[in-house]
């Protein structure tokens, strides 16, 4: 790890760690002595006695599984071990929990945000089918009156023909009617 302490972290003795990991002691001994052999730093006590961070308990089980995945062996497994920790930058940085819950905090301001800019555009896009409706209502409308009103035209001009034939027939004289001209 790095030589610097972060204050939000927790320092883990290895009986904690190994319950993480379920690892024996003596196995944790051993991968934590290959891991700094390769390059990795623990943080070490005065007394010399290891604490384990949460980025060490990370790496220690990046390092378990790469030795399963794989025909490696363990010093080569803690070079690949290296590898991803340089490049990954995993032993540098851990989020704390107050940077964890504003990022949280962030990301629910901006759904909430989100929301109601949807909640915007619903209401003005029911607005717009409730004036479409009202146009399509209105249109309805006027075509139903001016069928009804070309329909009693209509009427009213076939009343018309029918009594002013009525009424040329009543002119007509007696003969001309009997023999139909």
């Amino acid at each position: 790890m790095t030589d610097d302490i972060n204050e939000g972290q927790i320092l883990m003795g290895p009986s904690d760690v190994c319950a993480l990991l379920g690892i024996k002691e003596s196995t944790l001994r051993k991968y934590a002595l290959i891991l700094q052999d390769a390059g990795y730093k623990f943080h070490v006590n005065d007394k010399g006695q290891r604490g384990y961070f949460q980025n060490d308990v990370i790496v220690l089980k990046r390092f378990m599984e790469i030795k399963q995945s794989s025909d490696m062996t363990l010093e080569q497994a803690a070079e690949a071990v290296m590898a991803w920790v340089q490049q990954s930058n995993v032993a540098v940085r851990v989020m704390d929990k107050k940077q964890e819950s504003e990022r949280y905090n962030d990301d629910i301001k901006a759904l909430k945000e989100m929301v109601a800019q949807q909640n915007e555009l619903l209401k003005e896009l029911m607005m717009r089918l409730d004036q479409q409706q009202k146009y399509i209502e209105e249109s309805l409308k006027k075509r139903d009156e001016l069928l009804m009103q070309s329909l009693k035209e209509s009427m009213e001009t076939r009343k018309m023909i029918a009594a002013a034939k009525e009424e040329e027939g009543k002119k007509k004289g007696f003969w001309a009617r009997l023999f139909g001209k």
